[in-house]
């Protein structure tokens, strides 16, 4: 007898406990839910990175000495300014330059170097990646002074070099002249495969 008692006893235990366990499922769902907030990005009309804007260096008028020495720029007329609208490509900006020449006359063993340069995005609130530079010592070979990897440097970004980190190494045994160097920019692995390069 005392075996089916506590049989029932269980057995209604179970079945009060069941619509408990359906009121507190019924609760969450009328104390929370869940809705999306959203927004589309566009870029509008302009769609391309661009190489907006790129430096010049005069190194002045110096006394020809019988010496090696390195000369500082007197004057860096620009910086380097890339703008990205929002291309998840990465890009790479490359520099190139001739030998400086006064018609046949060349300076031997020139060296023209851009070093300590400082990458800022034009928006002090841009949470893009910076693109990434390194010293570069001019070759008539391209070679990379600023890149942005694959989704960074979104945005506008300024490369600066002030006039005391751009060099020229000129060796002793050179002739006096007035010489000159054409350097090349060039803006590389932009979305639409183009090479933009600007006047200067």
């Amino acid at each position: 007898m005392k075996k089916y008692v506590g049989t029932f006893i269980a057995s209604v235990a179970l079945l009060t406990a069941l619509p408990l366990a359906a009121n507190a499922a019924d609760g969450d769902a009328d104390t929370q839910k869940t809705t999306q907030a959203e927004i589309e990005l566009t870029q509008g009309d302009k769609k391309d990175i661009t190489l907006d804007t790129v430096p010049g260096v005069k190194f002045g008028s110096n006394e020809s000495k019988n010496e090696t020495v390195t000369y500082p720029a007197k004057t860096v007329s620009d910086h380097v300014q890339v703008t990205n609208p929002g291309n998840a490509e990465g890009w790479d900006v490359q520099v190139s330059g001739t030998a400086f020449k006064e018609g046949n006359k060349e300076i031997k063993g020139a060296k023209l170097k851009f070093a300590n340069g400082k990458v800022t995005p034009n928006d002090g609130a841009n949470e893009s990646d910076l693109p990434t530079t390194k010293d570069t010592t001019i070759t008539p070979d391209a070679q990379s002074i600023l890149t942005a990897g694959a989704g960074a440097g979104v945005g506008a970004f300024t490369l600066t070099h002030t006039a005391t980190s751009v060099s020229l190494y000129v060796p002793a045994g050179n002739i006096a002249g007035n010489y000159s160097s054409t350097l090349t920019w060039k803006l590389v692995n932009a979305p639409t495969g183009a090479i933009t390069t600007p006047s200067k």
